[in-house]
C-alpha cells in the first residue's frame, strides 16, 4: 500500500493552494482532524475519473441484475414475495 499524503486542518487553514497543488499533482490528501482522518482532497480530474469507474460498476450491476431476472424468469424461479421478510 502506497502512503497517502497527509495534511492537517491547520495546514490547511493557513495554506490551501499548496495542498490543493499536491493534491493535482501527487494524488489525494488525507485531510487530518484531532489526529483523525476527516475529508479527502482530490483534483477534479481524479474525480470525474472515479464518477466514470463508478458509472460503469454500477451499469454492470445492473445489467447483471436484468440477467439474473430474465433467468430466473425463463426457469420460472421467480418468487412472488409480499414483504421483504419473504425474500430472507
Amino acid at each position: 500500500m502506497i502512503l497517502p499524503n497527509i495534511a492537517t486542518t491547520r495546514q490547511i487553514q493557513t495554506n490551501y493552494r499548496s495542498t490543493f497543488d499536491l493534491a493535482k499533482k501527487s494524488g489525494p490528501v488525507v485531510v487530518m482532524t484531532n489526529n483523525k482522518p476527516d475529508v479527502v482532497i482530490i483534483g477534479y480530474d481524479q474525480a470525474e475519473k472515479l464518477f466514470e469507474k463508478s458509472r460503469i460498476i454500477e451499469m454492470q450491476e445492473t445489467i447483471e441484475a436484468i440477467q439474473a431476472y430474465q433467468q430466473a424468469k425463463k426457469t420460472k424461479k421467480l418468487v412472488k414475495a409480499s414483504s421483504l421478510a419473504d425474500l430472507i
